[in-house]
């Protein structure tokens, strides 16, 4: 009899697939005979099918669920590293989009504020040497910040590259040639319908297509004239008012020469039912292994506050304050190992629809064969494009696979 725990996911590459173990984040590559005998085992313990060499290495199949629960008690013992990843740094909240899907316009309280190049060259020396990508977002539009070009080469100076989400109107020409001057890595830029009265539906009355369009053209003009290395990826969230688009969004996509178009989730947050009605269909995120958050990472907000992750928006679970306090300090202090030890207590945690995807579906394989990623019913419907002439070209797929997105396979 073998138990196969439920912390694993596949992604199909042509013949092969990806097989990866959420728990310790080791991964490989092996033939689509083992996911299959796989899938089998855990389906049915019971079944005869020989355990596939790889899952044993991988540490999925265990001789039974008490070795399973000896496994994971041991690594949660393990996985506190002596510093976390900050996930996001928040240079600024100021935003002039109203998103309808976004917490930050129904329900963030916190003061807008911009964050001191001081304060942020301070965050990265004590990250210096412990990590390597840093996201310069969290709950405002980052370009905004008038030190924007300034944070990402101090970033450069500790060897830490950066990458930015932000909305293409307020990408004008002079602000995109200064960020890319300034080396920025990767750019995700979010343009949610090409119908200019359905965007500003949307993203509010600074979402102008006309401009968005435009701004594109010359941004990635500019990328590829003067040789930068940054990736680009336009990204559409699907909602009800733009689920018709996805294949005219990836023909633009491709259109404009960005190095990737993609399609993702709404993601619920703590929105009511009736708001999540008027959106659309929120698809259940598909997470069914435990979060890792509390043990590896926080998000800073542009005050110096730190927050658990990149979902508390409103500074609702402060560890500490880098104003005061070290990285290392906040981390090591009593509310954050409490916050650690009771996690799925905490109430930001407990009305997060990650966390209520572990809770209520703990045990079930529905949704998570594919972790984080979905396959229309519809095998011709795309949901995600490579641009085939810049696939390779640049250090992009780790920042890909952090994405949301509805499909496994790329067109």
């Amino acid at each position: 009899m073998t138990y196969v725990f439920p912390f694993w996911s596949y992604r199909r590459v042509d013949d092969t697939a990806v097989l990866k173990n959420h728990i310790t984040g080791a991964q490989s590559v092996t033939g689509w005979d083992s996911v299959e005998a796989l899938q089998a085992l855990y389906e049915s313990p019971s079944a005869t099918t020989a355990v596939p060499r790889v899952a044993e290495e991988l540490e999925i199949a265990f001789a039974d669920r008490a070795a399973s629960d000896t496994f994971l008690s041991g690594h949660a013992s393990r996985q506190v590293d002596r510093l976390p990843k900050i996930e996001q740094i928040e240079l600024t909240n100021r935003c002039p989009y109203t998103c309808t899907m976004c917490p930050r316009t129904l329900e963030m309280e916190r003061d807008l504020g911009d964050m001191s190049l001081e304060l942020f060259d301070s965050v990265m020396s004590q990250i210096s040497g412990h990590t390597s990508f840093l996201a310069l977002h969290h709950f405002g539009e980052s370009l905004l910040h008038r030190g924007l070009p300034d944070a990402i080469r101090i970033a450069q100076s500790h060897n830490i590259k950066t990458g930015l989400s932000c909305n293409p109107p307020s990408l004008l020409p002079k602000r995109a040639e200064a960020i890319l001057a300034a080396g920025i890595s990767n750019l995700v830029l979010s343009l949610d319908s090409l119908d200019p009265e359905v965007y500003k539906s949307i993203r509010g009355r600074a979402a102008r297509l006309d401009v968005a369009d435009r701004n594109l053209r010359e941004l990635v003009r500019m990328r590829d004239e003067h040789g930068y290395n940054t990736t680009m990826t336009l990204q559409m969230i699907n909602m009800r008012a733009n689920q018709a688009e996805a294949d005219a969004f990836l023909a633009y996509c491709a259109d404009v020469g960005v190095d990737r178009g993609v399609v993702i989730r709404l993601e619920r947050w703590d929105f009511d039912d009736e708001t999540v009605a008027e959106l659309g269909e929120h698809t259940s995120p598909g997470y069914t292994a435990p979060c890792t958050r509390p043990w590896k990472s926080v998000a800073v907000l542009w005050d110096g506050r730190v927050v658990p992750c990149c979902h508390d928006y409103d500074g609702e679970l402060v560890l500490g304050d880098l104003r005061k306090e070290t990285l290392e300090e906040i981390w090591d202090k009593p509310a954050a190992r409490a916050f650690r030890e009771r996690n799925e207590e905490a109430a930001i945690c407990a009305k997060c629809a990650f966390g209520q995807s572990f809770r209520e579906a703990r045990r079930q394989r529905e949704g998570f064969h594919t972790f984080h990623r979905e396959t229309s019913d519809d095998s011709s419907y795309r949901w995600e494009w490579f641009n085939p002439r810049t696939l390779g070209d640049r250090d992009t797929r780790r920042w890909y696979d952090g994405f949301d997105v509805l499909t496994e396979s790329a067109v």
